[in-house]
């Protein structure tokens, strides 16, 4: 199948997703996802690593509705990354379907750590037909 030719959404999902819809997700901070180039100050998640958390709690809104051969990528992210969060500690993260433009959907993020938010934004994906 040419990437080109992507079917229509409602082709690609089993189960529509609609505005409003959500997902939380909680994960925890571990070494591998820290800085360690900043001089004097202590080890904090990385943006890539908060980014991560994001997309992937998105995305688990879409992954059981699939069809068969159907996946999302990401295709735009606005993030904003507000405070620290240090190796151990738990990132409690909240997604939500905010707009259905065909193939395109977008959310509103957000990740938080003991109340406090770290980050949010939007991310959106886009369906796509796997090669099969």
């Amino acid at each position: 199948m040419d990437i080109w030719q992507t079917p229509a959404a409602d082709q690609l999902l089993a189960d529509p997703v609609q505005a409003g819809d959500q997902m939380e997700r909680s994960f925890e901070v571990t070494e591998s996802m820290v800085t360690g180039h900043v001089p004097g100050a202590p080890p904090v998640l990385t943006t890539p690593s908060l980014i991560a958390f994001l997309e992937d709690t998105a995305a688990d809104i879409l992954r059981p509705r699939f069809a068969p051969g159907a996946a999302a990528v990401g295709t735009w992210i606005g993030v904003r990354h507000r405070a620290p969060a240090l190796a151990g500690q738990r990132v409690d993260v909240r997604a939500v379907v905010a707009e259905v433009r065909g193939r395109h959907i977008t959310f509103d993020v957000s990740a938080r750590v003991a109340g406090t938010t770290i980050g949010d934004g939007q991310v959106t994906q886009t369906l796509i037909q796997g090669r099969g």
